[in-house]
């Protein structure tokens, strides 16, 4: 650890003062901890079209040559159609991929496809050609992988690989290795088939990057490599003559064509062996952007230049008091009720309308109407209240004549008298003189 030194100002002191600083070293960056390489992205240069109603079959030599330079223009597809036995217009679509160096054929019917499927013979120019074929999942399908036993063949595994829950249209083993491709019918790979009566479980099918060690390029198998003169060692892609014993003695250190690591070509270590040869599906986002897209718009006038959308203002944002402010009312602005309902109170103390229905309110010109006979009725009900006063106070009511004495008929119990105060003998214990007197009276104001 080395020191150095630096002037610095002291608040303390108020001074400049020179001071001695430690320095470290940093260490360089371990290889494992450097961003990591970034890998070669590989895509078929020629992809054939194939209808959704075709078989499609692959067609690879097995031996090594280049099928561009060795063979013209139209010279395969003449040997499929001989091989076959079908005419031009049989329905039958041959397409070289020459950068693959295979060849790719599409049938209609399954009796054309089972010919082609296997190993073959071609007869091209003055050239026995010999191909294996292999159908390709197409349409409603779907592929899935499981491992085997090694001693396994594609015939075999035919008859001991079952799916109950649906059909295995095809069947596969993949060279020299415990694996097997199945198609399957429909869109959905199983979780498990049986094999022997044992289930194992299936895998999806993942398409590999091509990449060939024995001539140290990206793009086509070994098994189908054009250039067989170049030599290279399968361990370290490195270029190197072979002997009967063996490559010469070389610099052997593992490096993958595909991305660059100590590893084998096409080892299960690589993590850029795989690819999709289909198209990821749209995230929700590009769905909603993709949909925005294809919305017609507007057509913009001649006389307006489109803005760009960074130099559009953003819209003006109203102060928080504002934004919750209720409208303000006015009594005016409400008719009064003719029968108000009464407010109650219940138990937590929120008055609240009474419980009773209420029947629809009546219009304005009824309640005018109601008004204005009520008021006529009161003028009447004056009028006549009035005129009776008047009549009573013209015509006094007559003295009414004293009872001297009671009939012979009362008892002298009941002949019990009295005098008022104007001295007039009055009835007050007998009640038949008094009932005489009463009904006397009446007729006398009547």
């Amino acid at each position: 650890m080395a020191a150095s030194t630096k002037t610095g100002y002291d608040p303390s002191t108020m001074q400049w003062v020179d001071i001695e600083v430690a320095e470290t070293r940093e260490d360089p960056i371990p290889a494992c901890v450097e961003s990591p390489r970034q890998l070669a992205t590989w895509k078929p240069t020629y992809t054939p079209r194939i209808r959704s109603d075709e078989l499609v079959i692959v067609l690879k030599p097995k031996i090594t040559m280049d099928l561009h330079a060795a063979f013209g223009p139209g010279r395969i597809g003449t040997a499929v159609q001989r091989f076959t036995g079908s005419t031009t217009n049989a329905g039958i679509s041959v397409w070289p991929v020459w950068d693959q160096n295979i060849v790719v054929v599409g049938v209609k019917t399954e009796s054309l496809a089972s010919k082609l499927i296997g190993d073959i013979t071609l007869t091209i120019g003055d050239r026995q050609v010999p191909f294996q074929g292999h159908l390709k999942s197409a349409g409603e399908t779907c592929k899935g992988v499981v491992t085997v036993a090694d001693n396994e063949t594609s015939e075999s595994l035919r008859r001991k690989l079952e799916w109950i829950d649906g059909e295995i249209s095809y069947v596969r083993k993949l060279r020299t290795s415990n694996v097997a491709v199945m198609i399957f019918k429909g869109r959905r790979v199983p979780r498990f088939i049986h094999y022997c009566s044992e289930n194992v479980p299936v895998r999806y099918y993942e398409k590999t990057v091509p990449a060939c060690y024995r001539c140290g390029t990206v793009g086509h198998r070994p098994d189908a490599c054009p250039d067989p003169d170049n030599q290279w060692w399968i361990h370290c892609g490195a270029k190197a003559e072979l002997t009967p014993e063996g490559p010469a003695k070389h610099d052997c250190q593992p490096e993958c064509l595909i991305c660059g690591e100590n590893h084998f070509t096409g080892s299960a270590q690589c993590i850029g062996k795989f690819w999709k040869a289909w198209k990821p599906a749209l995230t929700q986002r590009q769905r909603g952007l993709k949909n925005k897209q294809e919305e017609p718009s507007a057509p913009l006038r001649t006389d307006e230049k489109a803005k760009p959308m960074h130099n559009k203002p953003k819209p003006i944002k109203a102060p928080a008091e504002q934004k919750s402010r209720p409208p303000t009312f006015g009594a005016e602005d409400f008719p009064s009720l003719a029968n108000p309902p009464k407010q109650v109170s219940n138990w937590v103390g929120v008055s609240s309308q009474s419980l009773t229905t209420t029947t629809a309110s009546p219009s304005n010109s009824e309640i005018l109407k109601q008004l204005e006979a009520m008021e006529k009725r009161i003028e009447t009900l004056e009028r006549e209240n009035r005129a009776l006063k008047a009549s009573q106070a013209a015509t006094p009511l007559p003295p009414s004549e004293p009872v001297a004495m009671h009939t012979s008929d009362c008892s002298d119990d009941e002949q019990d008298t009295q005098s008022d105060v104007s001295g007039n003998t009055s009835v007050s214990n007998c009640s038949r003189c008094f009932e005489r007197h009463r009904r006397s009276t009446k007729q006398t104001r009547g």
